[in-house]
């Protein structure tokens, strides 16, 4: 196992490809100009069949968000993206709080809504 946070992600959808680099850039460390707090970024519309042995097609990541915890275990949705936020600099209340009992269920909610209407802006689009 690593110490890495593995972000998996499609950089066919324009909103998800924007919404990464800006966090990639949040998650830069100014001194090295490498990724710090250990997170990186995967596109796995680069290399589709790269986590299809672990169970993730890249259907599954055009859905929704997925990260590798540094100890192999993958998680998709709203907990993927708590885990980028809390390694990321001024993110991490916002983790706290969308994890926190009484909200995680708006968090999951409102994450699962984003991905269905992203879905079927892409699809009708005709990125996929």
């Amino acid at each position: 196992m690593t110490n890495t946070l593995e972000i998996l992600y499609n950089s066919v959808c324009p909103v998800c490809r924007e919404g990464i680099c800006y966090f990639e850039t949040r998650t830069q460390s100014p001194k090295t100009g490498s990724a710090g707090q250990g997170v990186t970024y995967v596109d796995v519309s680069a290399d589709p069949k790269r986590f299809r042995a672990e169970g993730v097609s890249l259907d599954d990541v055009r859905f929704k968000l997925h990260a590798r915890l540094p100890d192999g275990q993958i998680i998709r949705g709203w907990p993927a993206i708590s885990a980028l936020w809390r390694v990321t600099p001024g993110y991490k209340w916002l983790a706290i709080l969308g994890d926190a009992p009484v909200l995680n269920w708006g968090a999951r909610g409102t994450n699962h809504l984003a991905a269905v209407v992203l879905w079927q802006w892409n699809k009708l689009s005709g990125r996929w």
